[in-house]
Formats: structure tokens, sequence, C-alpha cells
């Protein structure tokens, strides 16, 4: 993650936006809270995810799925 000023911000936007990119880039304000500058699809993949995990029995039921499939597809690898 990048850290910058807004002073920064103000006068380096293209410099900024191209950061963003490849990672997200935190804005840091003296007098305010941070912003975050980050691509559209991770901010997707954050509402989503947090979409899941909403409520207790959505949470119940993907660790269940995960469980389920570690079972049935992983094992442990055997040292000998």
């Amino acid at each position: 993650m990048y850290s910058l000023s807004a002073n920064y911000l103000a006068s380096h936007v293209d410099e900024v936006l191209e950061l963003a990119t490849v990672d997200e880039v935190l804005i840091a304000q003296d007098s305010s809270e941070n912003l975050m500058i980050m691509k559209e699809s991770t901010w997707r993949s954050l509402q989503d995810i947090a979409h899941l995990f909403a409520t207790s029995v959505n949470a119940e039921r993907l660790q269940q799925s995960l469980l389920q499939v570690r079972a049935d597809y992983l094992t442990e690898a055997r040292i000998e």
C-alpha cells in the first residue's frame, strides 16, 4: 500500500491514479480522516466479502462449506 499526503495528491493526480492500478493508495490528511484510492474490482470484492459475512448464518454456511471442501479435496502431506 502506498501512503501519500493530500497535498501530494493535489499536485500529482495522474501519478497517484497510476499507483492505484497496482495497489491501494492511502491519502493522509492532517485535519480529517484518511482516504483510500483503489481499483474498482478490489472495492467490489471487499463489498462482496462484507455482504457474505454480514450475518452469522452466512458466515456459518461459508465456514461449513470450506470445511467440506477441505475434507473432500485436500489431504495432509505425508512425510516419510
